[in-house]
């Protein structure tokens, strides 16, 4: 993720990225994305129960998933994929 980001920063490939974590290992590459990109928006999301202050800290803005949108924003079980496959979510989702 981390060195995603600062592709999609240098390659001018968007404004905003959302970061979906809670992980602090992404804190390094947030900050040098920052100081490289200053004028480049990275937000946090974060998990249900996974917010993370060092993280927020880093941002102008972060949220919270809440426990209720896992549920209303899974895909539909089984997806297909684009080759006519199919992927099941395990039982206990």
């Amino acid at each position: 993720m981390a060195v995603k980001l600062l592709e999609l920063l240098f390659t001018d490939a968007c404004d905003t990225v959302v970061l979906v974590t809670g992980d602090t290992d992404l804190a390094p590459a947030v900050r040098t994305a920052r100081e490289l990109c200053p004028e480049k928006e990275i937000m946090f999301g974060f998990p249900y129960k996974r917010k993370n202050r060092e993280l927020e800290k880093l941002v102008s803005r972060s949220f919270v998933f809440s426990k209720e949108s896992y549920a209303k924003y899974q895909l539909a079980d089984p997806f297909r994929l684009p080759d006519g496959a199919k992927v099941w979510k395990p039982q206990s989702w």
